[in-house]
């Protein structure tokens, strides 16, 4: 800041002639006047690293769940709350493959998983317990209020083994 300041002042003094760009032209020809510019472009970096850093904390800050706890607020990452949510998935339900993904809302978050399911599952009812389990589990567990669970289910397919052995069959009958 105190540099940009400098650099405005200087700017302005020079062009209301008190003193001359080509003086300060000769002055950046010396030693001393290396220096200066070196360290002013240093300095120039290290104010850029700082917005960099405050933009990324913002950005942070931002993308946190929070929930307000007795004592104070209490901040959830998104992957934090993801991965709980994946080992729901896993153990509760049984699903190898998943993707979920998080939204913001006022009164807590927005869950969505995208899935694939084998032929034998029935999609109304994994999704339903898809929802009963995530919407109980992540707001008893975390605190963060789950406004809604809204489940994709993108495929509908045997397993790897399964395809295999399928394929196995057919080719000898």
């Amino acid at each position: 800041m105190i540099l940009t300041a400098g650099l405005g002042i200087g700017l302005i003094l020079a062009g209301a002639g008190v003193f001359s760009l080509s003086s300060v032209w000769d002055f950046f020809d010396t030693v001393a006047g290396s220096i200066l510019v070196i360290l002013a472009g240093v300095a120039l970096i290290l104010v850029g690293v700082h917005f960099l850093i405050v933009l990324a904390d913002e950005r942070l800050s931002r993308s946190l769940f929070h929930h307000n706890g007795e004592w104070g607020r209490i901040d959830l990452a998104p992957n934090a709350i993801k991965e709980f949510i994946a080992g729901i998935l896993r153990k509760n339900i049984g699903l190898s493959q998943f993707r979920i993904l998080l939204r913001h809302h006022a009164n807590g978050v927005g869950i969505t998983v995208r899935t694939t399911l084998s032929p034998d599952q029935i999609v109304t009812e994994v999704g339903e317990q898809i929802q009963r389990e995530l919407t109980q589990h992540v707001a008893e567990r975390t605190g963060v209020e789950v406004s809604d669970v809204v489940v994709l289910v993108r495929n509908i397919r045997a397993s790897e083994t399964g395809m295999k052995e399928s394929t196995r069959d057919e080719t000898y009958s």
